[in-house]
């Protein structure tokens, strides 16, 4: 049986657990450094929390798309019906359209194409014509439903392809502040109907600028990427990083008061000495300022929780490299 790791106070489970081990281990000549890309490689980047949530995501997604392609062939059917009834008085080609597209937008592209097909068959059944007319009628409205299902799908994955990349910050790949500033509302909600306490905390790196100064701006950005792949592993389940912009982020903490937030910001600091990060063979050594503001003693909306993080973050900075500070009224109205 292997002996237990020297320094290793308590075992977790998970990413946490397998960090917490591995930055304890004397073994390792840069034990977090290496923790840390280890866990990247096994947890594929943080998605370790979308696994967690796959199987109900699946079972959701996949009632919904049934759901959806019921309501569609029943549309398919009631308008099949009404043409069938007016006798071929009115052209609902337009109808038979909007239900190709709709399917197209809201359904994957096999079932879409599948919808379109119905669509062809139906509309060309209720005319009546028989022999080579039907075979003929039946490819071309067959072409034209299923060619315009397959460009609104393009369409509208091209469409979504873009909502997500404006959400997310292209060089670490956390969520940007256009994220952070439509989930806060969102975020608040819920605890401000059941009383729960949340925290916003703000931080930045400190000596950033003399390592852009310095090294250049290519270690730069590998030390905001590696900031990133700490703070998606040092957070709990539910607790999100993002990138507010330059070298600062943001971390938004579930039910905790100041005092669980002080935790949250001394782990992250004690995990970072730890570490002992090395860019290009170059030892760099910084720190983190840290800003906390709680809800709702330090702000009832998100943007008074942000401006009072930022404010708590700024009495850090004023405190030294290293320091976490809680949002003060007094301290903020002296400054």
């Amino acid at each position: 049986m292997r002996a237990p790791l020297r320094g290793a106070r308590r075992r977790h489970r998970g990413p946490a657990g397998f960090l917490d081990r591995a930055w304890r281990d004397p073994g390792s000549p840069n034990p977090g450094l290496t923790a840390i890309r280890t866990a990247n490689a096994r947890y594929c980047l943080g998605n370790n929390r979308m696994k967690i949530a796959e199987p109900a995501m699946r079972n959701v997604l996949g009632v919904r798309r049934v759901l959806g392609l019921v309501l569609m062939l029943a549309a398919v059917a009631a308008v099949a019906y009404l043409e069938r009834s007016v006798g071929g008085d009115f052209d609902l080609r337009l109808v038979y359209f909007l239900i190709v597209l709709s399917g197209a937008m809201l359904l994957p592209r096999s079932v879409a194409l599948a919808v379109a097909a119905a669509v062809a068959i139906v509309s060309v059944g209720v005319t009546g014509v028989t022999g080579t007319a039907l075979i003929v009628n039946g490819l071309t409205h067959l072409v034209m439903y299923g060619y315009a299902a397959l460009l609104t799908s393009n369409w509208e994955q091209e469409r979504r392809r873009l909502m997500r990349m404006s959400r997310v910050d292209g060089l670490t790949g956390l969520r940007n502040l256009r994220a952070l500033q439509e989930q806060l509302p969102t975020w608040l909600g819920p605890a401000a109907r059941t009383g729960r306490h949340m925290a916003v905390m703000m931080m930045d790196v400190d000596g950033f600028k003399e390592v852009n100064d310095h090294l250049g701006h290519g270690v730069g950005n590998e030390l905001l990427k590696e900031v990133a792949n700490l703070l998606r592993f040092a957070v709990r389940v539910g607790d999100e990083p993002y990138r507010f912009g330059g070298d600062e982020f943001v971390l938004l903490l579930s039910d905790a008061d100041g005092e669980g937030a002080q935790v949250v910001a001394t782990r992250i600091q004690e995990i970072y000495r730890s570490m002992g990060q090395t860019l290009r063979g170059t030892d760099v050594q910084v720190s983190f300022g840290i800003g906390i503001a709680v809800f709702p003693e330090d702000g009832s909306t998100p943007d008074l929780l942000l401006t009072r993080a930022d404010e708590a973050l700024l009495a850090a900075k004023r405190s030294g490299p290293g320091k976490v500070a809680r949002y003060e009224a007094t301290a903020a109205a002296a400054a």
